[in-house]
């Protein structure tokens, strides 16, 4: 599986609902999941371990993580979001999806899903750091989101 963009990611990206400037932007927070609950279709973020998200309980130290945002990078045929690294220490889960989402109400919808990530298979902590890095966002190869 590949990572997804939401179909109404793109209608409310046009639609003025996400704002990835790194100050006076909206907030976007990234959820980890055991399993993807997500498809194109997907308008929302879905919590709670129902849904595949890691769970919160036993020690997992894992929690929804508010990202940074570096801000919009463009050249001349990429514009691609950054965002800072997210990095869970003394972490004890196995996560093998994503999901970035925009917190902010606009137009009377909260938690507008952005992006789903797929590591490619389950990616595991036990009471070490778990990371997850952004890549160079330059390049629409390597960018999490990018338009060209």
């Amino acid at each position: 599986m590949a990572n997804i963009i939401p179909n109404s990611f793109r209608g409310a990206l046009f639609e003025a609902n996400h704002n990835f400037k790194a100050s006076g932007g909206n907030t976007f927070k990234f959820s980890l999941y055991t399993t993807n609950p997500y498809s194109a279709s997907s308008t929302v973020y879905l919590a709670g371990t129902g849904n595949g998200e890691v769970d919160t309980t036993g020690g997992t130290n894992y929690s929804v993580k508010t990202l940074t945002r570096l801000g919009v990078v463009s050249t001349t045929a990429v514009a691609s979001v950054d965002f800072d690294n997210v990095s869970y220490t003394s972490a004890s889960f196995t996560a093998a999806f994503a999901a970035i989402y925009n917190t902010d109400t606009v137009d009377g919808t909260a938690n507008r899903l952005v992006v789903v990530l797929d590591f490619g298979g389950n990616k595991t902590a036990t009471n070490g750091t778990f990371t997850i890095t952004f890549p160079d966002p330059t390049t629409a190869s390597n960018a999490i989101i990018s338009m060209s």
